[in-house]
């Protein structure tokens, strides 16, 4: 970027907006099932177990091990002592940093356009509210966004040091989650119609190069790729073995059950008009931009191949992420940053002739920036854990913190000894559980000795079999966990007695 006081002040703007929308408030919100479990494997390692990846259930170790030293720095070291704020630190670095690639484009879509893709990567709804949460997703869009850079820059002109860095960037992914493969399915019809046009269009004036010249830099990217994706999966060499689980992982992942959705969900999710707590939540202003974007790019004979490969990128992820019925919304971070890239090509594009036409451009766009920014306000405050935010998929119910401090009150009164959680898809309740000095104890089933437990939580599954078995014994107190998703906890009647007549705080 040419020296210019104007761009760098609207650049600080944009950072600005993007740390407070992501910062603000960030432990308040309770902790999602996903980040709960993510949480755990954490603390394992904190507490010196070694790295184990598991194929069938858990994703890469790069979250973990971006986070440990955060954590560390904040003087956490095992399970007790790990906060909702230190775990997202690490999901909103990722976040922050997202908004500056577009200046890995800078020579293709220009200073201001630059700009105008970091404010709508800054400004995203779906971006931000993501971003605030523990999961994987936040570092592999930021990984998958420089590795789409660095292949369309390999793709136009090939160098070992643009393969290393495709390269290191796809093994990062890889390393992150094995949703990586379904971007490299996507980013290979764009590769080869980037070839395709540098080879046989006469107007693009950038020749392909010899194949063996492309051969052997995505031999590079490939090796590059696996070295560094093994060494996080073999914790560092120690335990070589784990490098063959990753790619295990694609034949026996298990998903878990309720997540099966119809082909048109994430169009609907981000296009859709959808009237919630008065506001209309889809990202319209980046959709418009982007269609423009891709508009100019059929109508017009000459057009900017990285528009093609950009396009083209986020429609095959798209499609592919439609066809597999196993859908959520934290699935479409990276294809909607690329549709944010595009949006900013977009605004590159328009030349108006005249003072008053730009003025009035920049007035609309100030004002989607505007209409974005406050769908932020409203999913990341006091509709963060609303069924009524488009985001908030499964969220925990906020009896969750209320039931674990009540737990506490009530075991300053009485010391609860061992509780029992009876069934399964019991998360987050063993983050809310941590601090209880009592010893906690998970079973599938009831088991007889229930009936002395002071304490006893029962998922949907397992209800009426705990029910029969601690009527006589024990109260029953519903409570909620997660969205349609009932815990019923049952409390010794003697226990139940004592806090009815023990003065209320």
């Amino acid at each position: 970027m040419k020296k210019d006081p104007l761009i760098y002040l609207a650049w600080l703007v944009v950072l600005i907006f993007a740390v407070w929308l992501r910062t603000d408030d960030l432990g308040t919100r309770p902790m999602h099932a996903d980040e709960a479990t993510g949480a755990r494997i954490l603390a394992q390692q904190l507490e010196g177990d070694d790295y184990v990846f598991d194929p069938q259930h858990f994703h890469g170790p790069i979250l973990t091990q971006i986070t440990r030293p955060i954590a560390a720095l904040r003087g956490e070291h095992e399970w007790t002592q790990l906060n909702a704020q230190t775990l997202r630190s690490s999901t909103v670095i990722a976040g922050i940093l997202l908004v500056f690639t577009p200046l890995l484009w800078l020579r293709f879509m220009g200073k201001w356009g630059a700009l105008g893709a970091a404010a709508l990567l800054a400004t995203s709804p779906l971006l931000v509210y993501y971003s605030r949460m523990y999961i994987h997703e936040s570092w592999l869009t930021l990984f998958g966004m420089l590795a789409c850079a660095s292949l369309y820059q390999v793709t136009l002109k090939p160098n070992t040091l643009r393969a290393i860095a495709a390269g290191l960037s796809i093994g990062l992914m890889f390393a992150t989650k094995e949703t990586f493969a379904i971007s490299i399915l996507s980013w290979a019809p764009a590769v080869i119609l980037l070839y395709i046009l540098q080879r046989y269009s006469t107007s693009l004036g950038t020749p392909a190069h010899s194949y063996h010249t492309y051969l052997r830099s995505y031999a590079i990217i490939t090796l590059v790729a696996l070295a560094s994706a093994g060494l996080f999966y073999s914790n560092y060499l120690r335990n070589p073995a784990q490098f063959i689980d990753a790619f295990r992982t694609f034949f026996e992942y298990q998903t878990t059950a309720g997540h099966e959705k119809a082909f048109g969900y994430y169009l609907k999710l981000l296009v859709w008009p959808q009237r919630e707590a008065g506001i209309a939540w889809p990202e319209g202003l980046i959709l418009i931009l982007a269609t423009t974007c891709l508009v100019r790019c059929i109508i017009q004979c000459k057009s900017p191949t990285c528009c093609w490969f950009l396009g083209l990128s986020a429609l095959v992820h798209l499609l592919i992420y439609s066809c597999i019925q196993y859908k959520t919304p934290w699935l479409m971070l990276l294809p909607w940053a690329h549709v944010c890239l595009l949006a900013g090509f977009a605004l590159q594009s328009i030349k108006p002739s005249g003072k008053a036409l730009k003025s009035i451009l920049l007035l609309l766009f100030t004002i989607g920036l505007g209409h974005q920014t406050n769908q932020c306000l409203l999913i990341n405050g006091r509709l963060a854990n609303s069924t009524r935010n488009p985001y908030a998929y499964v969220p925990t119910s906020a009896d969750a913190p209320k039931l674990a401090h009540w737990l506490q009150q009530l075991d300053a009164m009485h010391p609860l000894g061992t509780l029992a959680v009876v069934g399964k898809e019991y998360w987050p309740l063993p983050w809310y559980l941590k601090q209880l000095g009592s010893q906690i104890g998970y079973w599938p089933t009831p088991i007889p000795e229930m009936t002395t437990f002071p304490v006893v939580l029962a998922m949907p599954e397992q209800q009426l079999a705990t029910q029969t078995q601690l009527q006589a014994t024990h109260t029953e107190l519903p409570r909620s966990l997660r969205a349609n998703v009932p815990v019923i906890l049952y409390l010794r009647k003697d226990l139940w007695q004592q806090w009815q007549q023990a003065p209320q705080p």
